[in-house]
């Protein structure tokens, strides 16, 4: 698929006026606070029609939530837009006869990685889904970097966030569009000169000087792959430089991070919290998963992969939500309106919570209802103690490099 900037659609074509889109909510909170807001086209719809709630699976709550106060990400369905004007994508399904190469490399050949995605298919059209036409406008403006793009939305997170999140990183997006962060300087991050396409066992104070050793003259193995969107191959890839079996041994545990964000966690190893990060099911905390896939997807075609060897469980307290109690907790830090959550009291004490990821973020919120259930799993290490001891089991770095 060509990448190219389209014609800039107005954006009442965009966004349709059931969609309470980014420039709405800007305008509403000016209305509210007499602050200024970013300016906005005059053609936008002040006063959208409230969209329709689905009948099925509604969150019971005591008091009804006001719109204006509801920050979840808008979603309408596959098949509710013009394909003309905006690329198809994959969202559980494919609304036409054949997947596009494409986008079908990044399911697998049998669809064997399909369970462990949200969506597949143009950046554009997502955000566009998304009720961000602010961002599809930049997108077919060439006076904005940022391009319409084949993207993969993992399990686990909402689909704005996540693209935002990375594109900001990456300093090809503008900080002020993503609400909740400071504008400033956009430092660019790279792979350290040393690591090379043989995987090497580096001191960490030579790879990052201002990273923080857990023990004097600290080393890893690291290693520069080139990334494939055939996971397959980059699985093959990655594999060979690891001929001892780390990765693929029992209790191996995996974290995908962009570049910055990986130096700022040898720096400190804590989570970074921001009003952005809403995409964390379990609260605060450093996320693993046991799926060298899901953690490649979040790490995207520039980022790394951090490898640990799973923490002696003897020394900390883990939580391991039941269906309900899992419920319960991702209803809450992923913004569903829900009342009365009450958690069990290992909540307050535990050091990591093991337990699995959401299936469909993007359809829940949009449906307003509890997530369903992956059956791939994640690890979150929610305490000081249990952050420090994942820390001390770092053994390797995977830097993935990508070329046009």
């Amino acid at each position: 698929m060509i990448h190219h900037k389209k014609r800039p659609l107005p954006l009442e074509e965009i966004a349709p006026p059931n969609i309470c889109t980014y420039e709405r909510v800007i305008h509403r909170q000016e209305m509210q606070h007499s602050t200024p807001a970013p300016d906005m086209p005059s053609n936008v719809d002040k006063h959208p029609e409230a969209e329709e709630k689905p009948e099925e699976q509604m969150l019971e709550t005591e008091e009804d939530t006001d719109d204006d106060d509801d920050e979840r990400e808008p979603m309408f369905d596959n098949t509710d837009y013009d394909h003309v004007r905006f690329d198809p994508i994959w969202y559980g399904d494919y609304p036409e006869d054949e997947i596009p190469f494409e986008i079908a490399e990044y399911l697998g050949e049998n669809l064997e990685y399909a369970r462990y995605l949200q969506m597949v298919g143009s950046s554009r059209t997502i955000f566009h889904m998304c009720g961000r036409p602010d961002v599809v406008r930049m997108i077919d403006d060439p006076a904005y970097v940022i391009e319409d793009e084949i993207v993969a939305i993992p399990i686990g997170c909402f689909p704005v966030s996540f693209l935002l999140s990375r594109y900001q990183e990456e300093g090809i997006f503008p900080w002020e569009h993503v609400p909740g962060l400071e504008s400033g300087a956009v430092r660019k991050c790279s792979v350290p000169a040393s690591v090379t396409g043989t995987g090497t066992t580096q001191d960490l104070k030579t790879l990052y000087p201002f990273s923080r050793q857990v023990s004097s003259g600290e080393t890893i193995k690291v290693v520069r792959v080139q990334d494939n969107q055939n996971f397959s191959k980059f699985e093959k890839a990655v594999m060979a430089h690891f001929p001892d079996g780390l990765l693929q041994r029992k209790g191996t545990l995996f974290r995908g991070l962009s570049l910055l964000a990986l130096e700022r966690s040898l720096a400190f190893f804590l989570p970074v919290i921001s009003s952005t990060n809403s995409d964390n099911e379990f609260g605060p905390g450093i996320y693993t998963t046991e799926a060298l896939y899901i953690a490649k997807r979040y790490a995207g075609k520039t980022g790394a992969i951090m490898v640990f060897s799973a923490p002696d469980e003897r020394r900390l307290k883990c939580w391991e939500p039941t269906g309900d109690e899992w419920r319960r907790l991702t209803a809450k830090w992923i913004g569903l309106p829900l009342s009365d959550i009450d958690l069990p009291p290992i909540y307050q004490t535990a050091d990591f919570i093991k337990g699995a990821m959401s299936a469909d973020q993007a359809k829940a919120q949009r449906q307003n209802r509890f997530l369903n259930l992956d059956d791939t799993k994640q690890i979150a290490f929610v305490s000081s103690r249990g952050c420090e001891s994942l820390r001390r089991e770092l053994k390797a770095i995977i830097f993935i490099e990508w070329s046009k």
